[in-house]
């Protein structure tokens, strides 16, 4: 539930944990019940990680001008092996090597 601040005229401010929909512009106040107007003040925001903001601001620079690799970077995994591509189809499989054998013999009628 969101905190609303709110400030008597003859005491401090206070805090006031209500949901948004019971919110209103002025609320008694907890130590001489008087009408206290409401404080409005900046969200309270968290900031962006370091590594995060570094990688927006490379994705925004190679938006201008991108980087041109001609290798795989040092350190990045390599390829998998071949699997299934709408393109190239099912890998192979060579019947003899496996564990069952060949498929059985349909049979004749």
């Amino acid at each position: 539930m969101p905190t609303y601040a709110f400030r008597c005229s003859s005491c401090a401010e206070f805090t006031v944990i209500l949901p948004m929909a019971a919110v209103r512009q002025t609320h008694a106040c907890p130590t001489c019940a008087a009408d206290a107007p409401r404080v409005y003040g900046s969200p309270a925001l968290l900031g962006t990680p370091a590594a995060l903001h570094r990688g927006i601001d490379a994705a925004a620079a190679s938006a201008e001008t991108p980087q041109v690799v001609r290798a795989v970077p040092a350190g990045a995994p390599g390829p998998r092996g071949r699997r299934w591509s709408p393109f190239t189809g099912p890998r192979p499989v060579n019947a003899a090597a496996r564990a069952g054998g060949p498929h059985p013999a349909l049979p004749r009628w």
